[in-house]
């Protein structure tokens, strides 16, 4: 059992691998990279040391706000979720001990 799990485990990374989600969360993280004032921001934010200060607050807020950021935390919120569904599933097939029985 354990080689059809694998097996089938790399099917998945392979569909993964090429949804079109994956693809645009890729996408995304190239143009936000790529983005010269969200880059600014972002050095803005991450030197920014009191994050109760206004202007911290403000980078934060900006940040979020972007459309592309938006778009990819909403991509990356969804396969996380997706990915914890299917890491639930396969710890109760891989929890199973019946077929490891010192009885059989």
């Amino acid at each position: 059992m354990t080689i059809e799990i694998i097996e089938k485990l790399d099917e998945l990374i392979a569909i993964f691998d090429n949804s079109k989600e994956i693809k645009r969360l890729e996408e995304l993280k190239e143009k936000i990279y790529s983005d010269k004032s969200l880059k600014e921001l972002l050095e803005n934010y991450k030197n920014e040391n009191n994050e109760y200060s206004n202007t911290f607050i403000e980078l934060k807020k900006e940040i979020i706000n972007n459309e592309l950021v938006s778009e990819y935390r909403e991509l990356e919120n969804k396969l996380y979720f997706l990915v914890f569904e299917l890491n639930k599933k396969l710890s109760t097939l891989t929890n199973e001990r019946s077929c490891f029985n010192a009885n059989n």
